[in-house]
């Protein structure tokens, strides 16, 4: 539920960062409601007039994660992207949520159009991380792209081992070399 009010818009946006405060600090887990609630400092029927369902705010916690992450990634003096983005494809509470996610898709259809928007947002910052690091990918590039990093992810979280951790840095480098770049085809 979007509110254009500023108030709510902060609230809101409260509720969002102490749940991805909590993702990040204590995992998958942590995210429950009331603790969610507790830590934004609202009530949890004040929270559940902005996120009605925990599949709701997994959703939008979901999103705000990888948005913060995206937003990063490529904007940071210093920072190498493929690294940023290797280390978000190995923070396993996000993969666990997305996959949460994916299964509450499977069972609630209502959810679908809002996980549909969460693959579209997640698609649509990719492409533009991409632009920034000098890719110029169409819109089948990326969708590809994405899958690959999706399915890198999934495969790590249930292998957890070294093996499974190098196939993200070797699948990211082989990932980004099929990409076009810039000054691709530009010259005769």
């Amino acid at each position: 539920m979007q509110d254009s009010n500023p108030s709510s818009t902060g609230i809101r946006r409260r509720i969002l960062d102490a749940g991805l405060a909590l993702l990040r600090g204590e995992g998958l887990f942590a995210l429950t409601q009331p603790r969610i609630a507790k830590a934004a400092g609202v009530s949890q029927s004040h929270l559940t007039y902005y996120f009605p369902t925990r599949d709701r705010l997994m959703l939008a916690i979901a999103e705000h994660s990888v948005e913060q992450e995206l937003g990063q990634l490529g904007g940071a003096a210093g920072t190498d992207p493929k690294l940023a983005l290797a280390t978000a494809m190995r923070f396993l509470p996000r993969v666990r949520m997305m996959l949460g996610l994916l299964a509450s898709g499977d069972r609630d259809p209502d959810i679908r159009p809002e996980f549909a928007r969460l693959v579209a947002f997640m698609r649509n910052a990719l492409g533009q991380v991409l632009i920034r690091l000098g890719y110029r990918p169409d819109a089948p590039q990326v969708l590809v792209f994405h899958a690959a990093v999706i399915g890198l992810a999934m495969m790590n979280l249930g292998r957890q081992s070294a093996e499974s951790e190098q196939e993200i840095d070797i699948g990211l480098t082989q990932l980004l070399a099929l990409l076009p770049r810039p000054d691709e085809g530009d010259t005769p």
